[in-house]
């Protein structure tokens, strides 16, 4: 196993508060082997990875090993101490430690640029080695063990391998009908080849944007959406305020109701970061080529009445909208149903 060469680990910077509510350093961990895990509550690849930093947890507790997690944020009301503890609750990940780096100042002196990513720290206070992104954890595992002074024995424990299949083989350890999912899997799918991109809607961060028009950032617009939609992109209709990390709705244009409208390709979940602009619930209605959602494709998160299917954000996160048993392509629309509807990002499965 390659271990990089050594190189001492930083002291945890501005942590604002850790998940038992006492104070934590690097030097007080000497003599044990860390597990750090840089991520955030909003980023879809960091939570189908906590099923398997729960598994790591379990597996090699009891050889010296304490896993912990450092929440840094992407967006800003993933800073707020409030939705962080919340997260935490209701992904489970109560079970280790975990820092709120809320200004990302031990994310930045740890040199990370992207979510998530696992490093480890050899009992003697130095990084040893840094795992980027989702998926080959096998790797990663005989890293660990390496430094556990243990034997490497079984490769085949740990999920979140990268060589996914199509979700269609009958081998793919990802299949929606597996009873051995985990709960993150169950609710918001799995990666897998030739699904629909993660788009963000923020201005900062869109890359595929159909309305052609001119728009002003920061203040309200009216869009008018195209005949003919592209797929995987993104397209508003009627009054939005257009934000650096999503878009607003407002129903006071008296023309046409604001919508999201995005075609995509190839998905058997659709999720959603959503939120609302202030501490009361939003509400949105949703569409699959335009009608209402069956009871086959009712997402998690979703709710249906005798003339709607809907949703209700009571606080930021990402919500499961469409589940499909195969992977399917449709034309999806998003129809906000109160004026403080925040949405940021789209996220397939």
């Amino acid at each position: 196993m390659n271990i990089i060469p050594a190189v001492s680990a930083p002291e945890f910077k501005d942590i604002k508060n850790w998940s038992d509510n006492a104070k934590h350093s690097i030097k007080e961990l000497k003599g044990k082997v860390v597990l750090l895990d840089f991520w955030t509550y909003t980023c879809i690849f960091c939570l189908r990875t906590i099923p398997t930093i729960k598994q790591i947890k379990g597996k090699y507790t009891n050889n010296d090993l304490v896993v912990i997690g450092i929440h840094s944020a992407e967006y800003e009301f993933a800073k707020n101490t409030a939705n962080i503890k919340r997260a935490l609750m209701e992904l489970g990940v109560d079970e280790y430690l975990t820092g709120y780096d809320t200004n990302n100042k031990t994310w930045e002196v740890y040199g990370n640029s992207y979510w998530p990513k696992h490093i480890l720290v050899d009992r003697d206070g130095f990084v040893r080695y840094e795992h980027p992104g989702y998926g080959t954890f096998d790797d990663f595992e005989e890293a660990l063990t390496d430094l556990l002074d243990l034997p490497y024995s079984n490769p085949k424990l740990l999920l979140g391998k990268d060589d996914w299949k199509s979700p269609d083989s009958k081998d793919n350890l990802f299949k929606e009908n597996d009873q051995d999912q985990n709960e993150v899997t169950k609710i918001y799918g799995m990666h897998f080849s030739g699904m629909a991109p993660e788009i963000c809607v923020g201005y900062s961060r869109l890359r595929r944007f159909g309305n052609n028009q001119k728009v002003k950032i920061n203040e309200y617009n009216v869009f008018t959406e195209p005949p003919t939609l592209l797929d995987n992109t993104v397209y508003l209709r009627g009054k939005w305020r257009w934000d650096k990390e999503g878009v607003k709705a407002s129903s006071d244009h008296k023309e046409k109701h604001p919508a999201i409208i995005f075609k995509y390709n190839m998905a058997s979940n659709v999720n959603v970061l959503v939120g609302s602009t202030d501490e009361k619930p939003a509400l949105a209605n949703i569409k699959l080529d335009g009608e209402f959602l069956t009871d086959q494709q009712l997402g998690y998160h979703v709710k249906k009445d005798s003339n709607s299917s809907f949703f209700e954000i009571t606080w930021p996160h990402i919500m499961n909208i469409v589940k499909t048993l195969t992977p399917e392509i449709h034309v999806l629309e998003i129809l906000p149903k109160t004026d403080n509807f925040c949405f940021y990002t789209f996220v397939f499965g």
